[in-house]
């Protein structure tokens, strides 16, 4: 009982993710799906990457780890999907988790049909989050060069530099002050965790800001599947 209140308290110690996020971006995701259900009802929906989540009660979830929102196990690197059976997917926050995101794309490019549709949340300043690896970020130069097979439809940023700032601050100061101690670092991540917070707020005014993306945690984009299997346009 004693170590069940104990783990209790210590979640309620745990300060919120660093990173604000507008309800307007947070719904990208959303938007997108209902889009593509007027575009096309009937077609084949994908959550890549989706641990427990279930975003929608008509996608199919796919994640590397079996587990109760699981529809499909497997890799993203070798989908267990045939070629060109795929209208959407949605893949968020993992292509950064994997090995090879170049043949993750291609993957995903395979799988959809000719003109489906990918959503993407891609991450640029961010410090390393293992899940358990961590391996990429992307600028918006970076992102256009890893879809170039597909045409980019819409580019937004989904979290701002200030929630950047907010992340690179809760991390520096909890080294700063850890005197070269894990155990202090993991209490200074508690502790400047909670600081950070108010800083991420500062999104709200740059938010819309037109040089946003030049320092955003992450990216959100649609794209569209340019070529045929066979290469032509």
């Amino acid at each position: 009982m004693g170590h069940f209140k104990f783990s209790q308290f210590n979640k309620l110690l745990a300060p919120p993710h660093p990173t604000w996020q507008s309800k307007k971006s947070r719904n990208r995701v959303f938007q997108f799906l209902n889009k593509e259900k007027a575009r096309s009802s009937r077609g084949l929906r994908l959550n890549i990457g989706s641990g427990s989540r279930r975003l929608d009660t008509e996608m199919l979830n796919l994640d590397l780890l079996i587990g109760e929102e699981v529809d499909i196990q497997g890799d993203l690197l070798h989908l267990p999907i045939k070629d060109e059976i795929v209208e959407t997917v949605v893949c968020t926050g993992v292509l950064e988790h994997v090995s090879d995101p170049h043949k993750a794309v291609e993957e995903i490019h395979r799988v959809l049909k000719f003109r489906g549709r990918v959503f993407l949340e891609i991450p640029f300043m961010q410090t390393v989050h293992a899940s358990p690896t961590d391996f990429y970020r992307w600028t918006p130069d970076g992102i256009r060069q890893l879809m170039r097979t597909f045409d980019v439809i819409e580019f937004h940023v989904v979290a701002g530099p200030a929630s950047a700032f907010a992340w690179q601050f809760q991390e520096t100061m909890a080294m700063l002050f850890s005197l070269n101690s894990n155990v202090l670092y993991k209490i200074g991540l508690r502790v400047f965790g909670w600081l950070a917070v108010p800083l991420s707020w500062l999104d709200i005014l740059l938010e819309r800001n037109p040089m946003a993306w030049h320092a955003a945690s992450g990216y959100a984009l649609t794209a569209v599947k340019r070529q045929r299997p066979d290469g032509k346009e």
